[in-house]
């Protein structure tokens, strides 16, 4: 069930806040659409937001809901979340695992991201799951601390500037 979160993070080359924007929505959405969802501009040749739903070749057409949209609600503008180069988002991994820094991610549906796909949405950030550092032998007497990333079932994510709509205002 999807729930209203703020995904974005921090942004890795220090921006203090996330890129929002306008974006169209129609007007009695079949479904509500929380924040945090991620979307994809479709409908209507391409012109309104609404939550993706396919593993598909994304370009310059992703984004996230920055408010909940009801059933019903108007059809207009409203706020979304307009990824770019070294924003951070946190989803939940469609099954846990135990994801590496730079490891390619997928869409699994609209709030969850998985290891395995076909086309790349983003790749995984932040070693908050990696083992502690591990001391040097000669110098630090404490223990192993190994070299197994835990499993986790979320995962801090960049998303490629080529599916993001940032990308349609580049130049």
């Amino acid at each position: 069930m999807a729930t209203n979160q703020l995904r974005w993070i921090k942004n890795l080359l220090g921006a203090p806040e996330p890129c929002i924007m306008k974006g169209k929505f129609g007007a009695g959405s079949s479904q509500s659409i929380k924040r945090g969802e991620i979307l994809e501009l479709t409908g209507n040749t391409n012109t309104e937001w609404v939550p993706i739903d396919g593993d598909f070749a994304m370009d310059s057409n992703i984004a996230i809901a920055n408010e909940e949209i009801k059933s019903g609600d108007r059809a207009g503008y409203y706020g979304i979340i307009v990824p770019r180069p070294g924003d951070v988002f946190e989803y939940t991994l469609a099954s846990a695992g135990d994801t590496a820094v730079g490891q390619a991610l997928y869409y699994s549906s609209s709030e969850k991201v998985t290891t395995s796909g076909t086309n790349i949405i983003g790749y995984a950030q932040g070693q908050d799951h990696y083992p502690q550092m591990q001391g040097h032998l000669a110098d630090d007497a404490s223990g192993d601390a190994g070299t197994t990333i835990k499993s986790a079932s979320t995962v801090k994510m960049t998303f490629r500037k080529a599916v993001s709509y940032w990308s349609a205002f580049q130049v």
